[in-house]
């Protein structure tokens, strides 16, 4: 499971072309014109993906997705909360930030 989180990682990293695909949004970016569920909204305002274009916001959904799914599997513990948020920390800015929002949307029942 941990290798699926690494793939996915990597996915968004090459969707985004580059080490700050995935790092907090800058006001000059374009906003998702794609439909969002209300948890993927709140994922994105809460992990300050809001601004990013359509392609990294889809691909931080899919990684938050997976993230919840990992917690669900492995089982919900503040050390595997770490070590999402530490193996995704070379594609993500805020790694911590983007975990608590991905649990707070998309699985609170896994918070920490």
């Amino acid at each position: 499971m941990r290798t699926l989180v690494t793939a996915i990682a990597a996915t968004a990293l090459l969707l985004g072309g580059g080490p700050a695909a995935l790092a907090a949004p800058q006001s000059n970016i374009v906003g998702s014109t794609t439909p969002h569920s209300a948890a993927d909204r709140q994922f994105l305002r809460d992990s300050h993906y809001d601004e990013e274009t359509a392609a990294v916001q889809d691909a931080a959904i899919t990684l938050a997705r997976t993230q919840c799914d990992y917690l669900t599997a492995v089982g919900n513990s503040p050390d595997e909360h770490i070590y999402l948020a530490e193996s995704a920390g070379e594609t993500i800015e805020f790694p911590y930030l983007f975990v608590y929002a991905a649990v707070e949307a998309y699985c609170p029942e896994n918070r920490a």
